[in-house]
């Protein structure tokens, strides 16, 4: 579905991952944008050549120059904490295939640096149907899912994490999943400077790997950041992927220098791993 939007909601489209709930963009973002004002790139730079396919229930871009993730499309003015979005096409996974994704769910008190960020759910976990691809971020493109969770947080500096469950037909499936994350993660480095240097910034993008536990990694990624499928500006960026059977876990969540101090240690990130693979 194209929609058009104003530049207010483009900045609401800022948040990392796909299909990102609207009500993270609106408790999130808001404070964000106002105080990125002036460090936006060009309004191209909101698709900056991604494409997101995303569930119906859930329209998203890059549709047209000013087109921006899912979370950007015109959240309402007051965000609802609503059920979980559940169409006939998500339920078509099957009862086994919900229950497996609901099996690897966080809970805020599970989420890395708590203590500092003192994390918040935004709403129940929703269950939907995804596309034919899932963009993580900038480096990391899924396919083949057949099944979606998904669970928001918001932080006490008002910065977003995000867990996607995204179920395969078998573990096999699934693995390959993985394998596509850890490839996409490996370039990472130079996909991120290279967008940098598209749109006019310095080319500091810092991307290393900082656990690992069987098919599970963790990575950190600093940079400036070019606004679209993450918030513009100075950030680090914590990703975490792990395949649990037919499902393949992602959680991210985001640093934004004009939040708040880095406050977290990725040292801690084996730890991390270590909850999402029980």
């Amino acid at each position: 579905m194209a929609l058009t939007v104003s530049s207010r909601s483009v900045r609401l489209a800022v948040l990392a991952g796909a299909g990102v709930l609207a009500a993270t963009a609106v408790y999130a973002v808001t404070d964000h944008a106002d105080a990125s004002e002036g460090q936006a790139p060009p309004a191209a730079a909101a698709t900056a050549g991604h494409r997101t396919t995303a569930p119906a229930t859930t329209p998203t871009g890059p549709t047209g120059p000013a087109a921006t993730p899912s979370a950007a499309q015109a959240p309402p003015a007051v965000a609802d904490k609503a059920a979980p979005a559940t169409t006939p096409a998500a339920r078509a996974t099957g009862a086994a295939g919900e229950k497996a994704l609901a099996a690897t769910r966080v809970t805020a008190r599970q989420l890395p640096d708590r203590t500092a960020q003192k994390w918040k759910e935004l709403a129940p976990p929703s269950t939907r149907q995804p596309g034919p691809e899932f963009q993580l971020n900038e480096c990391v493109t899924v396919r083949g899912a057949t099944g979606w969770q998904q669970q928001g947080f918001i932080s006490a500096h008002k910065t977003p994490a995000v867990q996607d469950s995204l179920g395969f037909p078998d573990a096999a499936s699934a693995r390959a999943a993985y394998r596509a994350v850890l490839t996409g993660m490996k370039d990472c480095e130079a996909t991120s400077r290279a967008l940098q240097k598209r749109y006019g910034l310095a080319a500091d993008a810092r991307v290393r790997q900082t656990a690992t536990a069987g098919e599970a990694a963790a990575w950190s990624r600093t940079w400036t950041a070019v606004q679209g499928l993450s918030a513009p500006g100075a950030q680090a960026n914590h990703i975490y992927a792990v395949r649990r059977g037919s499902v393949l876990v992602l959680l991210h969540f985001d640093e934004w220098d004009s939040a708040a101090p880095r406050s977290y240690d990725p040292k801690g990130d084996a730890d991390v791993l270590a909850g999402l693979t029980r």
